[in-house]
């Protein structure tokens, strides 16, 4: 056999590439982690050093009273229960939801498929907007109700294209033939084998659906009145921009 010689110029080119690949990682990662170490230390850091931008590597003037003023308020674990609350049965509606919706428009055999279709992509670009939302909600009695945060956002078109898609191109067609000349429904073959298959985007449009109803605000500012039912980003706004720490 012949001993074929190291390419020493391309050795040094790939070690080249590794460090150049490994530093952008590096400073990629420090410019997402940095803002978020920054609030961890302004968090534990004296408010008029932060003001004065004189916090930037290490806390300055180490304090816990803003922590101490935060979880003093009870509004905090009223709003940690909304949002656990939201954020949990919210994202099972979103799937079950996105996953029904997807299944029939991945069908090539539906009647109307691409005129439903259009329907659902309409709405993303076009919609009534905030008003007539509002009066939506008002005349199906959901104002100040949980319904108010969970009914109206219970599909993502958008999500909803991504699981379609995944179902054509990533489920074999020969699957639901193979499984209804064995007898098998269409729900069943959904139930049993579409969604076991279908688990890795099943996963992805959980997490943006958990991560939405976590951060979301705005709904709740439109819709409720009672600050029982408030998520807990209603209250930390409270807490840092209007400053009505409700002490009890």
């Amino acid at each position: 056999m012949f001993k074929t010689k190291k390419n020493k110029l391309g050795g040094l080119s790939d070690k080249a590439s590794d460090v150049v690949l490994v530093t952008l990682s590096v400073l990629i990662l420090i410019i997402v982690a940095y803002p978020l170490y920054y609030i961890l230390i302004a968090s534990v850091s004296n408010p008029y050093d932060v003001y004065a931008g004189k916090t930037f590597l290490l806390p300055s003037q180490f304090t816990l009273e803003g922590y101490k003023a935060v979880f003093r308020t009870r509004s905090i674990g009223v709003g940690y229960r909304n949002s656990i609350f939201y954020t949990t049965v919210g994202t099972l509606i979103n799937v079950v939801m996105t996953a029904v919706c997807a299944y029939p428009l991945s069908r090539r055999t539906l009647p109307g498929r691409r005129g439903f279709t259009f329907l659902f992509t309409f709405t993303m670009y076009f919609g009534g907007g905030m008003i007539p939302a509002y009066l939506l909600v008002r005349s199906l009695h959901m104002l100040n109700t949980v319904w108010a945060l969970l009914v109206p956002g219970a599909l993502s078109v958008y999500n909803m294209i991504i699981v379609k898609t995944y179902f054509q191109t990533s489920v074999p067609g020969e699957l639901l033939e193979s499984a209804q000349i064995d007898g098998c429904s269409d729900a069943r073959y959904f139930r049993t084998i579409l969604l076991p298959l279908s688990k890795p985007v099943l996963a992805v449009v959980t997490l943006y659906y958990a991560v939405g109803h976590w951060n979301s605000y705005f709904s709740a500012f439109l819709y409720l009145n009672n600050r029982e039912l408030y998520p807990m980003q209603v209250f930390l706004r409270e807490i840092l921009i209007v400053n009505s720490v409700d002490l009890e």
